[in-house]
């Protein structure tokens, strides 16, 4: 009877472990063993490179340009409407991809047979430690993803700490896109810009991105403006911007990289040592 009753208990432990991995949609790889890994988010497949599987890749979408050696992958098209039939052609192990409701090709992928790791989208730069965690969990790199998250902790630490010794927090508009697309407070960007020095005056929004209004931005009367997209001479000629401060004064950061503010993984801290030293340069204007 005892002999029953354990191997019941075996048989229903493996299949409770073998749902979850269903449910889950993922099979953890061992490193070293040449997995094909296909990424469907540019953010992902930084974080591959970096936890050094770039050899593994075998597809990623057309806005997976970094590192360079991105740009010669097999492009598969985009996470909203891939290429499923290029997809299968590539017979990946393993398909990474970001958790957007929006969306039904993860399903679709799996109905056809193949695994797929869905990564949340982060919106802090906790949930940045933690997707790059769990990459690194489901690829057999748990220790170069705890190196790296440690590096990013680090680093973090010291631009926070540079920037305990500015006088005042300057209040920033950060435009990631035109016509007036910004940040609100759910977003790392937001948390990046912020543990840098600067107050986002739409920090007070709890939405991740939001259209905003220019008589909003004018009203709001930033120190400094951060843009993505319009140079510095437009941002002057926009009607009504002249009486901003940023504008006043001067202080516009342009030409920044998007990807290091708008992709969140490990290159997240990169973008903040470069934007604190164009920051702090301004106010010292």
């Amino acid at each position: 009877m005892k002999k029953l009753l354990l191997v019941l208990f075996l048989l229903m432990a493996g299949l409770l472990i073998y749902q979850l991995l269903v449910r889950r949609g993922t099979k953890t790889l061992p490193s070293g063993r040449g997995e094909r890994i296909i990424s469907l988010s540019p953010t992902l497949t930084e974080v591959l490179f970096a936890l050094g599987e770039g050899e593994q890749i075998v597809g990623v979408t057309r806005y997976c340009t970094y590192p360079p050696e991105a740009k010669s992958k097999e492009k598969v098209g985009d996470f909203l409407n891939p290429d499923l039939e290029k997809i299968t052609q590539l017979r990946p192990d393993l398909v990474l991809a970001e958790r957007w409701s929006s969306t039904k090709i993860v399903n679709r992928l799996r109905g056809m047979g193949i695994s797929v790791v869905e990564i949340p989208s982060p919106q802090s730069i906790h949930e940045i430690y933690e997707a790059i965690q769990t990459v690194g969990e489901d690829i057999g790199k748990s220790e170069q993803a705890r190196a790296i998250v440690a590096d990013m902790q680090r680093r973090v630490d010291i631009v926070t700490r540079r920037a305990a010794n500015l006088s005042r927090q300057p209040s920033i508009y950060i435009e990631i896109d035109l016509p007036s697309w910004t940040v609100g407070r759910a977003s790392y960007t937001h948390q990046a810009v912020t543990l840098c020095g600067a107050r986002n005056i739409f920090g007070d929004v709890e939405k991740a991105a939001l259209l905003v209004s220019r008589e909003a931005i004018i009203q709001r009367n930033p120190e400094v403006i951060l843009s993505f997209e319009a140079s510095a001479d437009q941002i002057r000629r926009r009607p009504g911007w002249g009486e901003i401060s940023a504008v006043r004064h001067g202080r516009i950061i342009d030409h920044f990289d998007r990807d290091l503010f708008s992709r969140g993984n490990q290159r997240l801290v990169e973008g903040m040592e470069k934007f604190q030293v164009r920051f702090e340069a301004l106010m010292r204007e």
